[in-house]
């Protein structure tokens, strides 16, 4: 599959010259253009199309257009084409900026990608409009939901234009209240009727009797296409039918009066090129067996055939919607069931050898050509997970599913791990269960041909039950009897999934579980699994060593998290892929900064800037470089990396807040902070919840409220304590005092919150000199590693004893040598019989 952008979808159309210029609608639309939103709404055949592009042409407005079509619903293919509109319109590179945004399913990536959006358009302040014709041809829910978040974000300086034939699936209601949407309906598209003669002279038609005139007008209701219809009918025997209630019989109409006089190869033509979205002519003539396909559909064009021309210099057409249902309606009548299905695979496989593969399968399936269609899907299935179009793989899924038809195994497995990475956990489920009925019935996994997609369904279905929180025993079986089996080569062992488009942590993506850190004895036998494997090189496993970094640095284990750490880095840097390493280097930045090694950690990410290409990676590093320099109380360079990337994003929001504090403005950061933590509720975004709560509480201190600071820390805590957070807590310097001021109040007052750990608590509060102390900070599981330690066994009888993996009790190990100021095992030892 080469590209998945069709240039001629982009191209504004060139329209018809001989049309009725209708400049009563003019005004409207220039006294309107400050609203966000113009929506034209009607039937096919009210030139809602051609009023736009008569609209534009007048007024000079730069416009990026796109014409959608059915294969549209892909949120990854639609708004590939309106960067790619918007920056030919804009002559900006948004689209290269941008377009990796899109290669995630995850809703919280589309989030991302409309903010970003916004922003990069924001910039300029240069006017321009969006135009999208037939946005009814839509019905992706993401879409719409992305849709409504642009619109209604939108800056001022951009206007959308929407075209549709039905009522929109978005939130117009509310945009009328707002005062953000102008709409013109069926009753306004309407022709007058001195617009009705006008069309008259214009087509060179002789002008009906003003009786004739006025009662076509009454048939029609103005609708223009029933002009155009009337007009191409000699003599005007039909008008009396041209009711605009009862539009059954405009496909007989269409071919009786309009493809029956002409010659029967003209005839042929015009229904077998039906099937084409656009009408190429060296594809025509391939699919006719002519010669003259575009001096033919030049000749139709200027007859006034309902063809339009969309683009000049290179001549491409596509048949108004109206005569191109006719002609497929027709198509059906002619052929028999048999003939109509080879001519449909003929023309889906010239679309696909010519590279059109959407409109291949499109075609096929629509025409249940389903072997085809499958065996197309198959054959590209890799392509559509590296360029992102999962959306429109799983609803070809979805559609053989409902047919009947028996998917693939592979097909199967792919759709499982796509419903898993966005969180449709009924589809997983219900894919998972065919899979396994399949395999009771079938036996595929244990053959040949599909040991390498058996494997792979393996290593998912362990990752749905570590993900759906159940049985992690299970998952573990699963991946160590995947792990004696070895690795199986196939066609995705270079395809290396993107698990982290864009978030600054990796506990934040979805297969980070949000931020909700699994216990430490978990994440470590999970990590273990993968060492020293030939999984080893993998993106999940860089994944899993940077996921565990992060939580270890989290739990206040900052040496062994530098171990991971650089073992995440490696690997990232291996795979060449920023959503590993950036969050890595970011990591380490805090790790230097917990260390007082402020100017190390400016001058590391100083050096990774130069190492991506990627705005949204930069901006990232930029943020973090702003927050290095409210540490050190440099709040110009603060300020001026602040702005130069200012977005909704909780990264920036959070550093922003502390800038805000810095410069004595704690209601204004308040204001922020209610933002961002009501968004990561919503999100269920634990690590963001828990830093924005922390600060939340500094505002309200910062303004003489200590006892409502106090309220909101107790509630930053009921949110870390569940998963171990910590240095979230110990990083923020000025939150020392109030932490200490709660966790006294609680020892003064015999309090012991029953829903809080009193060892959580313990980790909150600096470690003491004191050897007993030291002892009590550790954990009961902690506290009963040190005693098997003190005498004198093995790490290997440890974790035996415990039903622990070595690498897991070395975890242990690490965290008790920190809390007990000791570096090695005799020491500690040492201080147990003091």
């Amino acid at each position: 599959m080469s590209t998945i952008l069709l240039p001629t979808k982009t191209e504004i159309p060139s329209g018809f010259t001989d049309n009725v210029e209708r400049t009563r609608f003019y005004d409207a639309f220039r006294n309107n253009l400050l609203k966000k939103v113009t929506i034209l709404r009607a039937p096919a055949g009210y030139g809602k199309t051609t009023l736009l592009l008569q609209w534009l042409k007048n007024s000079g407005q730069q416009a990026a257009w796109f014409s959608i079509d059915s294969t549209d619903n892909d949120p990854t293919r639609f708004w590939t084409y309106v960067l790619h509109a918007v920056a030919r319109t804009c002559q900006t590179d948004v689209d290269q900026v941008l377009i990796p945004l899109l290669k995630s399913p995850d809703e919280t990536t589309s989030d991302f990608f409309i903010e970003s959006f916004i922003h990069e358009i924001s910039l300029s302040g240069i006017p321009f409009s969006i135009v999208l014709d037939d946005y009814h041809l839509i019905e992706n829910g993401i879409i719409h939901r992305m849709m409504t978040k642009f619109v209604e974000l939108s800056p001022s300086h951009v206007h959308v234009y929407l075209t549709s034939r039905t009522d929109l699936p978005l939130p117009i209601a509310r945009w009328r209240v707002n005062q953000w949407v102008t709409e013109f309906n069926e009753p306004q598209l309407r022709f007058t009727l001195q617009e009705a003669r006008e069309f008259y002279v214009i087509k060179n038609l002789s002008i009906p009797s003003q009786k004739t005139l006025e009662l076509l007008m009454e048939q029609t209701e103005g609708w223009i296409a029933g002009l155009q219809l009337a007009s191409l009918a000699i003599p005007h025997d039909h008008i009396e039918q041209l009711n605009q209630d009862s539009r059954s019989f405009i496909d007989e109409f269409l071919i009786q009066e309009i493809l029956s006089p002409l010659p029967l190869l003209t005839q042929v033509f015009l229904i077998r090129t039906s099937l084409l979205n656009v009408l190429e002519p060296e594809l025509c003539n391939q699919l006719t067996e002519r010669t003259d396909s575009y001096k033919l559909l030049e000749t139709l064009e200027s007859m006034g055939f309902f063809i339009v021309r969309l683009q000049s210099s290179n001549p491409v057409f596509r048949y108004h919607h109206l005569f191109a249902e006719a002609l497929q309606a027709e198509f059906r009548k002619r052929f028999t069931s048999k003939q109509v299905i080879t001519i449909v695979e003929e023309t889906a496989s010239l679309l696909h050898e010519k590279g059109d593969v959407i409109s291949a399968i499109e075609l096929a399936l629509k025409y249940e050509c389903y072997e085809l269609a499958s065996d197309w899907i198959v054959q590209h299935l890799v392509h559509l997970f590296v360029s992102g179009q999962t959306t429109t793989f799983m609803r070809w899924m979805h559609h053989l599913r409902s047919n009947n038809f028996s998917v693939p195994h592979e097909m199967l497995v792919m759709g499982v791990l796509t419903s898993m990475s966005t969180g449709e956990i009924s589809v997983t489920q219900s894919l998972m269960v065919e899979l396994e009925i399949r395999e009771k019935t079938e036996h595929w996994m244990v053959q040949e041909e599909h040991a390498a997609i058996a494997s792979i369904y393996e290593f998912v279905r362990a990752f749905v039950i570590i993900s759906t929180g159940g049985d992690l025993q299970v998952a573990k079986e699963i991946i160590q009897r995947q792990m004696i089996n070895g690795a199986v080569p196939s066609r995705w062992d270079d395809v290396h999934m993107k698990y982290n488009i864009f978030e600054y942590k990796l506990l934040r993506t979805a297969l980070g579980s949000k931020g909700k850190m699994p216990s430490m004895e978990e994440g470590g036998e999970l990590a273990e699994l993968f060492r020293n494997t030939s999984y080893q090189t993998s993106s999940v496993t860089a994944f899993i060593y940077g996921n565990s970094a992060e939580s270890l640095y989290e739990r206040n284990l900052i040496e062994y998290a530098k171990q991971e750490l650089e073992v995440a880095l490696q690997q990232g840097h291996q795979l060449n892929d920023p959503g590993l390493f950036i969050p890595m280097y970011l990591l380490k930045a805090k790790i230097y900064l917990s260390e007082g090694k402020l100017t190390s950690a400016q001058a590391m990410l100083t050096q990774v800037k130069n190492m991506v290409t990627e705005k949204h990676w930069i901006t990232c590093i930029r943020i973090m470089q702003a927050y290095c320099s409210i540490l050190s109380g440099d709040s110009r360079n603060a300020e001026l990396e602040l702005n130069a990337t200012k977005t909704k994003q909780p990264f920036w929001e959070l550093v922003y807040t502390r800038f805000l504090l810095m410069k004595q403005q704690p209601e204004e950061a308040l204001t922020i902070l209610i933002q961002t933590k009501t968004k990561a509720l919503q999100d269920s975004q634990i690590a963001t919840l828990v830093e924005a709560t922390i600060l939340e509480s500094l505002c309200h201190n910062r303004l003489g409220n200590p006892e409502t600071a106090l309220k909101v820390l107790h509630e930053a805590i009921q949110f870390g304590a569940p998963y171990y957070y910590i240095r979230t807590f110990l990083d923020e310097a000025e939150l020392q005092p109030l932490l200490n001021r709660y966790l006294t109040r609680l020892q003064q007052n015999g309090q012991s919150e029953q829903s809080i750990s009193s060892h959580y608590l313990q980790h909150l509060q600096p470690v003491t000199s004191t050897s007993d102390l030291k002892y009590q900070a550790l954990t009961p599981r902690e506290q009963e590693v040190f005693s098997l330690l003190a005498d004198g066994i093995t790490n290997r009888e440890i974790a035996e004893q415990l039903k622990l993996t070595e690498g897991t009790v070395r975890v242990y190990l690490s965290s008790i040598y920190q809390k007990l100021e000791v570096t090695s095992r005799s020491k500690a030892i040492l201080l147990k019989y003091k």
